[in-house]
């Protein structure tokens, strides 16, 4: 009896620390935190002053000191601050009556320590019931590297038609 139990304990306490290692692996933890993001960008109808600031804290706490942007198709190449990005979203969302975003397919490239390669299917879809809805999926690549801690993103590679809509 006392050794069933002993092994009944073992396995538990292997199962929970199997399960801690892959939830706070980094690539779940990069996972997580684009999904958190993309909840923060999704809007339903007005928000108030308020409501957008609290919504965009966690977007403003992802994006690094400097990041950079690039559109191929523009030829489009700038260093964005945390404050810029933050209010390029905030007009862009102000333009939707309704946006839910989506990452989907987030893959995790670790190929050094400390820096992270991510790319995503990023699926947006606007003003259902309006005139100028629309459903679209587009292929980003994001570069997020490790300061204090925390994954911070570096730099963004985004389609033109994401960007100008």
């Amino acid at each position: 009896m006392n050794k069933k139990f002993i092994i009944a304990v073992a396995v538990l306490l292997f199962g929970v620390v199997a399960w801690s290692l892959y939830y706070f692996s980094d690539k779940q933890v990069i996972k997580r935190k684009f999904a958190a993001v993309a909840v923060s960008l999704s809007k339903d109808g007005d928000e108030t002053p308020v409501m957008i600031a609290l919504k965009m804290k966690p977007v403003k706490d992802f994006v690094a000191t400097a990041c950079e942007v690039t559109v191929p198709e523009r030829n489009y190449h700038e260093v964005l601050w945390p404050d810029l990005v933050t209010r390029y979203l905030i007009m862009y969302r102000s333009r939707q009556v309704d946006l839910q975003v989506a990452f989907d397919e987030i893959l995790v490239d670790i190929p050094t320590d400390g820096r992270a390669e991510v790319s995503a299917l990023v699926h947006v879809i606007a003003n259902r019931n309006q005139p100028d809805f629309f459903d679209e999926i587009h292929r980003v690549k994001f570069f997020l590297q490790k300061q204090e801690k925390s994954w911070l993103l570096h730099k963004a590679i985004l389609p033109d038609a994401l960007v100008r809509r």
